[in-house]
């Protein structure tokens, strides 16, 4: 500790090299942080994209759960002669997300394209409609929307390439009666 602050305190030019490597540590640092910061900021934008979608699933289906019936004993079916059957709009999420996040469907994944290669890409995305049930008194349920998604984030470093994170988001809606 003492020889450090002697290196402070000395002004005949040898405190150059330190100075140069505390400058590089804090360049290494903030390249570090941006990575960080571009990851966080493209995972909470395909997060929001994806709870959007999945509102829209949401809503889609109130023509279904509550068509006609008081909202609080009625769930997503239709009486098919004698038989009420199950009728949810599950919709096109992929469709939503591409149009929202500017993604393109190749193979598998829906990817988001740059100039040399791409910036993330979308894949494994399941949905779970919970319907109602189908009875009086069961408005504390509601029509349940959730999806999951898998995120994939390319990583780059000093000009190295690392393997990509992944990372599983999950996102749930719900349609609530308003009147019970």
């Amino acid at each position: 500790m003492r020889e450090i602050k002697k290196l402070v305190k000395d002004k005949n030019g040898n405190t150059t090299p330190l100075t140069i490597a505390l400058i590089l540590a804090l360049l290494f640092t903030l390249c570090a942080l941006s990575e960080f910061f571009r990851l966080s900021v493209i995972a909470n934008g395909v997060r929001n994209a994806l709870q959007s979608a999945v509102i829209s699933i949401a809503t889609t289906n109130y023509d279904e759960v509550y068509n006609g019936l008081r909202e609080g004993y009625s769930g997503g079916y239709w009486l098919s002669g004698d038989q009420w059957e199950e009728n949810l709009d599950y919709g096109d999420i992929y469709e939503q997300l591409d149009e929202l996040l500017d993604t393109e469907s190749d193979g598998k994944y829906h990817v988001k394209e740059m100039q040399n290669g791409y910036e993330y890409r979308l894949s494994n995305l399941s949905v779970d409609i919970k319907n109602v049930r189908l009875r009086p008194g069961s408005a504390v349920n509601n029509l349940e929307v959730t999806a999951k998604l898998r995120l994939e984030i390319p990583i780059s470093f000093g000009g190295e390439s690392f393997p990509p994170v992944q990372m599983q988001i999950k996102v749930k809606s719900a349609y609530m009666p308003k009147f019970e």
